[in-house]
């Protein structure tokens, strides 16, 4: 049976600036997000998803690793945004996958890696240090 995620008991943000539909999974070191690109999608430029909104479903991402890690929603902040390369931006329509990896974390900073997916591609990297309020 498939663990169900409350979102909202995930990350700080709420509607409309939610840039995740579902959780796939989380534990200790990752978490994976989905999320389809709409119409009334924040941010959302003519037709696609720009930079800044694949970098906030990154974000948010993180955020619910993180919170796993320390048990419920957490205000975080980013810190730095390292080594982002993109190669897509997802259009209305699509959805992205997310993968985040915590590689490593020093008291309330925390090290990640982020790879979005479009259908099974990369289209996105980022390392993201984060920080969340104590």
């Amino acid at each position: 049976m498939k663990e169900v995620f409350d979102i909202a008991s995930c990350i700080p943000q709420r509607p409309p600036f939610v840039f995740i539909d579902a959780i796939e999974t989380v534990n200790e070191t990752t978490a994976r997000t989905n999320y389809t690109v709409t119409e009334s999608s924040p941010l959302v430029t003519g037709d696609v998803l720009p930079l800044s909104g694949l970098l906030e479903n990154m974000a948010q991402t993180c955020a619910v690793q993180m919170g796993h890690m320390e048990g419920g929603n957490r205000i975080g902040y980013i810190g730095a945004v390292k080594e982002m390369e993109t190669r897509l931006l997802p259009g209305i329509g699509k959805t992205i996958a997310t993968e985040v990896r915590l590689v490593q974390r020093v008291f309330n900073i925390c090290l990640m890696e982020c790879t979005a997916f479009m259908d099974n591609e990369v289209i996105a990297t980022a390392t993201l240090k984060l920080a969340s309020a104590e």
